[in-house]
């Protein structure tokens, strides 16, 4: 997609910013896109509000900038309005987990109006407020006060569909402007406003703190006009010192696929993990992107909103703790891992794969290079790809890759047993060293399962069981979810322990009653 601002009144369109109080502003953007192939162009408006916000003016355009890009990379295979949806909702994650950790972070509200062909959408999120005017009438649609976005994890949205009728005036602005302004003026301003009058009706309401909006649907001027659309292309050979919009590849990080994963600093001294795609950025890359802005689980890394429309297929993530290293690497400085050991680096990894399902990922391939760890044992997973991502067809995932289900190998139904395949394979590797037969890339359909009692001393009792079932080969034959493998695992260490602390004490019993 491509957008065009809009900076100066246009026929139909007027938009500005009022008086900016202490810790309180609002602002607000217009702009055309390009978007959906085949679709007409589409008008996107955006104004947000702040309260109680330092360096409240440079936060409001950080978000308009972060705001519009990250519209630009939704999945052409979503609507205009699931898009703005989407961006609002990660917009508001993101917000709610800086309160979650004590950021404080201001009490922001979002509207937006999505014009194209002639409908409007208006979606408000916290305490915007809509003015719509039809024949000499002014209906509000009134803002939320208290459901300003980072409140709550999941989005508190009303989407309104607005029908574009002769004559219709739309002013957009915080709830409190409308609530000090002279709204019989503006009535009276509405009466017969021409298209190219719009800035004359709204420039009064700008003498009060806040920003507003007015819109007339029907005096719009014709869209532009773009070219097809073209995903993003891929950086073939990319070094340090590189810079990819404004980006600076500052050094290679050990861990995630050779030579595609660096440690970047933006202009403005941000700092991320750009994660370079291998191929342009097609819908698939687009779907993998937003299966992880919508999750909020620690075990999963967060998405950094670029701030200027990308030219290149990357990713931008949050860059993980400076002691943590991939689990290849982490593994190798310490042998064999212990039952103990193991458990809670599973519970985390499984947390995070069934997070990824729930979104429609599936058929994960789990590289340790893309599993960190650090010394305190929390886990981070740096998924790419995958069989199953939701709106595009089934993904092919390299040969050569380790581990992976035998159905995933030979192109058959994949479901998320596969992922349990994949986890059981992982937790057989770290105990032993060794990968299962049926998870090599080289492997015929007589593949057995060697017990870890052959390899290993201490192995729980039954672990050999539950493990052997999660890898069978034949993906009927396996458990129906992951909790399950999980369940089994957890319950016979807790079983083992008991019986080892039972006998340990009826020892000292024994040994005790013969000294007496």
């Amino acid at each position: 997609m491509s957008l065009q601002w809009i900076e100066q009144p246009i026929a139909g369109l007027a938009l500005g910013q009022g008086i900016d109080l202490p810790g309180q502003a609002a602002r607000c953007r217009a702009a055309w896109i390009s978007t959906r192939q085949g679709d007409a162009p589409l008008l996107l408006v955006a104004l947000l509000w702040a309260r109680q916000c330092a360096d409240v003016v440079q936060v409001l355009e950080e978000q308009l900038d972060a705001l519009f890009a990250d519209f630009l990379c939704t999945p052409q295979g979503w609507s205009d309005t699931q898009a703005a949806r989407q961006v609002l909702s990660a917009l508001n994650l993101r917000l709610f987990r800086q309160r979650q950790a004590h950021a404080s972070p201001a009490e922001l509200s979002a509207g937006l109006l999505l014009v194209q062909a002639g409908e409007v959408h208006f979606l408000q999120a916290g305490n915007i407020g809509l003015l719509r005017y039809q024949q000499g009438v002014l209906q509000s649609l009134v803002g939320r006060a208290e459901q300003y976005l980072g409140v709550q994890a999941e989005l508190a949205l009303v989407q309104h569909h607005l029908p574009s009728e002769a004559g219709t005036a739309l002013l957009l602005g915080p709830q409190q402007l409308f609530e000090v302004a002279d709204l019989q003026a503006f009535r009276s301003a509405c009466t017969d406003l021409p298209g190219n009058a719009v800035s004359a009706a709204l420039s009064p309401l700008l003498q009060a703190p806040g920003a507003a909006v007015l819109l007339l649907p029907e005096a719009l001027p014709a869209a532009m006009s773009h070219g097809d659309w073209q995903p993003l292309p891929c950086v073939a050979q990319a070094r340090v010192g590189m810079r990819l919009d404004g980006w600076l590849l500052r050094a290679e990080c050990p861990y995630g696929p050779a030579g595609r994963v660096f440690q970047a600093c933006a202009e403005d001294g941000r700092e991320a993990l750009l994660w370079l795609a291998a191929t342009e950025a097609d819908e698939a890359f687009w779907q993998r992107e937003w299966v992880l802005r919508r999750s909020s689980l620690a075990a999963l890394p967060q998405v950094v909103s670029p701030r200027q429309p990308r030219r290149f297929s990357y990713l931008l993530l949050e860059p993980p703790a400076p002691d943590m290293c991939s689990l290849s690497e982490w593994r190798s400085a310490r042998g064999n891992l212990d039952a103990a050991t193991l458990l809670p680096l599973l519970g985390q990894l499984i947390d995070a794969v069934r997070a990824l399902q729930r979104r429609g990922m599936q058929g994960l391939w789990l590289s340790p290079r893309q599993i960190l760890l650090n010394e305190q044992g929390r886990l981070l997973l740096l998924p790419e790809l995958a069989a199953i991502l939701p709106g595009v067809p089934r993904q092919l995932l390299p040969a050569e890759a380790l581990p992976l289900a035998p159905e995933m190998r030979a192109a058959q139904a994949v479901d998320g047993r596969a992922d349990q395949f994949a986890v059981a394979a992982l937790a057989y590797w770290l105990l032993c060293g060794q990968w299962p037969e049926a998870a090599r890339a080289a492997v015929n359909g007589g593949s057995r399962y060697v017990p870890l009692a052959r390899l290993l001393e201490t192995v729980p009792q039954g672990w050999d069981g539950v493990l052997a079932r999660a890898l069978a080969p034949q993906a009927g034959r396996r458990y129906e979810a992951l909790s399950e493998l999980q369940f089994n695992l957890q319950q016979l260490f807790e079983q083992a322990a008991g019986a080892r602390r039972a006998t340990g004490w009826l020892g000292r019993w024994r040994r005790l009653w013969r000294r007496r």
